[in-house]
């Protein structure tokens, strides 16, 4: 009786430790958004911007072809994007745009 008694506080112990670990929401919405190129091929670089508005780190860079997503994850739901809108020449990038990064919204990008 008494293992028995064991084995179910063992198995409430590890549901309760199971049920906390689900309540971490990896997929947040919070500071999070999507990167669409709505008008064309573009090749971005995104970073970090802090509560202050000052540019942080180099959180993704890459290409996002027409139509096409990238979901960006921020800590403090705003980013700046540099972006080559001809991704396929080498010129330099245009912009130090800012934008607001939130509850997985679809940012248009150039």
């Amino acid at each position: 009786m008494n293992t028995i008694g064991r084995h179910l506080a063992v198995v409430f112990l590890v549901a309760l430790i199971a049920s906390c670990a689900n309540g971490l929401d990896v997929d947040s919405e919070d500071a999070a958004c999507y990167l669409k190129a709505a008008s064309g091929d573009v090749y971005l670089r995104v970073f970090e911007l802090d509560q202050g508005g000052n540019m942080g780190p180099l959180i993704w860079q890459g290409r996002i072809n027409q139509g096409q997503t990238e979901r960006i994850k921020t800590s403090h739901a705003n980013l700046r994007y540099f972006y080559n809108s001809e991704p396929d020449v080498e010129r330099p990038f245009s912009g130090g745009v800012d934008k607001a990064c939130d509850y997985l919204e679809i940012v248009d990008v150039p």
